[in-house]
């Protein structure tokens, strides 16, 4: 059981962030209010929080989870699919360092967003997407932090599971 959350605050061009959808566009204020009570349940869940500043150089950033996939025994820094994210992850690593020393990378020609991937207990599920290749399965297994997770690997039929799934 996890026992620490990353949360990043979202900046104020967080709307300008990457979309499949078009639910009109998000509003600041709500944005924050929703964060904070998404922390508050996380407190409340038992989890320390890492609090991170606002990153206005990457609308996206509020979505850590995008960033790394977590297993109990390591993480493995993702390679984002779309490249405005990329520089996400060389800012996400000292927090996540400061848990798990010996970080794990996605490497060169795969993508993953750690929001196309599901896990549901020792087994993680991948969609593959236009921002996750299909050979990635393979290399998370290949890199996984725990000897206990499997992996599976299905196209998607959302553009991108991240944005689709409520």
């Amino acid at each position: 059981m996890f026992r620490r959350a990353i949360v990043r605050l979202p900046a104020e061009n967080f709307a300008d962030g990457q979309t499949t959808v078009d639910l009109g566009v998000p509003d600041y204020e709500k944005a924050l209010a929703q964060h904070e009570r998404y922390c508050e349940a996380l407190v409340s869940c038992g989890l320390a929080l890492t609090r991170l500043p606002a990153d206005p150089r990457h609308p996206d950033s509020t979505f850590v989870e995008d960033t790394a996939l977590i297993a109990p025994g390591g993480a493995i820094l993702t390679r984002p699919g779309a490249p405005s994210r990329e520089d996400e992850i060389a800012d996400m690593e000292p927090a996540l360092h400061e848990f798990f020393p010996a970080l794990r990378r996605i490497q060169p020609p795969g993508t993953v967003d750690g929001g196309d991937v599901c896990e549901a207990g020792d087994h993680w599920f991948i969609g593959i997407s236009a921002r996750t290749t299909a050979g990635v399965g393979s290399s998370i297994t290949r890199k996984k932090a725990s000897a206990c997770v499997k992996v599976s690997a299905r196209k998607s039929t959302q553009p991108n599971m991240t944005t689709t799934s409520a």
